[in-house]
């Protein structure tokens, strides 16, 4: 999948030049008009790495439209910028998918998905962090709240929801995990949010702290399946 850091559309640094010049868009060309806005959206996330520091305005420029255009197909920045986000999550859960579709042991397909988690965030350091490290402000659902199941009207927790099936199919083929603390049975959406924190900390710091030399990315995810007990049972 080709890095989505500089999407079709937003292929520039916003400056303070005048927009490119583009021509008013056909009657019934909304839908494309509100593609590159996105896409504009997402060259922004890219360069900027924290949704609070994209504003309509600039997105509106880098699409080369003007303010009013783009609050014709969104009520407000924050709608367009959660907008974005939902897009760059579907990216994301198409790399997952990708990954690890054609593998048929789900031991592999798990690890092909830490190394595709990975990439992701090493080809796209600012939309990873843009994700995953600044959070939106305006969002007003949790993830999941404990002994409720997972809400996945979003791409970003379908994206979630494509890992507590991996662990469960690991779990389903023998897996000694075990439960929360070491007790009762292992539960996939826990394992897999010890896996997300485990994934985030190595991805983010390796942005973060470039220099401090870090282990290679795979044996930390080896070590990632082995001490959580999702490997093949002995």
């Amino acid at each position: 999948m080709p890095s989505v850091t500089r999407p079709p559309h937003a292929t520039g640094t916003p400056t303070a030049d005048a927009p490119r010049a583009r021509s008013r868009s056909p009657r019934g060309e909304g839908d494309r008009l509100r593609d590159d806005l996105l896409d504009a959206a997402l060259g922004l996330l890219s360069e900027a790495g924290d949704p609070e520091h994209v504003s309509i305005r600039a997105v509106a420029k880098s699409a080369g439209v003007s303010a009013t255009a783009a609050y014709r197909h969104f009520e407000d920045r924050d709608e367009l910028i959660e907008a974005a986000c939902e897009r760059s999550f579907e990216l994301f859960s198409a790399l997952l998918f990708e990954a690890t579709v054609d593998a048929a042991d789900p031991f592999e397909r798990l690890r092909l998905a830490g190394e595709a988690y990975v990439r992701f965030a090493e080809d796209n350091h600012g939309l990873y962090r843009a994700l995953f490290s600044n959070p939106l402000h305006m969002v007003k659902k949790h993830l999941h709240e404990p002994g409720e199941p997972l809400d996945l009207d979003s791409a970003g927790t379908q994206s979630f929801g494509q890992l507590v099936v991996l662990v469960q199919e690991c779990l389903d083929a023998g897996a000694p995990a075990v439960g929360p603390g070491g007790v009762g049975a292992a539960d996939a959406t826990y394992l897999s949010f010890q896996i997300w924190a485990w994934l985030h900390g190595i991805v983010d710091l390796r942005i973060t702290h470039a220099p401090m030399g870090w282990p290679d990315p795979a044996l930390m995810l080896t070590d990632l399946q082995r001490s959580l007990g999702l490997t093949r049972p002995a």
